[in-house]
């Protein structure tokens, strides 16, 4: 276990940890069970000073990556959203109106997820809703 972690680590990093832990003084336990989890307690407490802090800068590291992640991807999505709001728009100038199921038609999306982009421009103050026979509404840019 402790050498899958050490071999995960940089060998830089590895190499100081390994020499580290080669220079700290070995504590005897009176009694050395053969269980595998008080060896590993043994050793933990044993090597407790360099341990801790390791662990806890492997932890801050993983933490990091998540947000890191994290907030690529919101701005990998809002840069999608950015981009089909443009596809929209172009739709807009060629054919002057436009309904969710046509713009997911042309977009190749689920029209529910056209039908909020449309809501979602008509809130941003780009175009404008009307709405038709039956109840369908249709969106055209502002000012046209």
């Amino acid at each position: 276990m402790i050498l899958d972690l050490l071999s995960s680590l940089p060998p830089r990093l590895a190499g100081l940890v390994l020499e580290v832990a080669a220079a700290l003084p070995k504590v005897k336990h009176e009694q050395d069970d053969d269980e595998g989890f008080r060896k590993l307690w043994h050793w933990v407490e044993d090597n407790g000073e360099w341990f801790f802090p390791v662990l806890g800068l492997a932890i801050l590291a993983l933490v990091v990556m998540a947000l890191r992640r994290g907030t690529l991807s919101q701005a990998e999505e809002l840069r999608k959203k950015s981009g089909e709001k443009e596809q929209i728009i172009r739709l807009m100038r060629a054919k002057l109106t436009l309904n969710a199921e046509t713009a997911a038609a042309e977009l190749q999306v689920d029209r529910f997820h056209s039908a909020a982009l449309l809501e979602e421009m008509t809130k941003e103050g780009k175009l404008v809703r009307s709405t038709g026979a039956g109840g369908v509404q249709s969106y055209r840019l502002k000012g046209l």
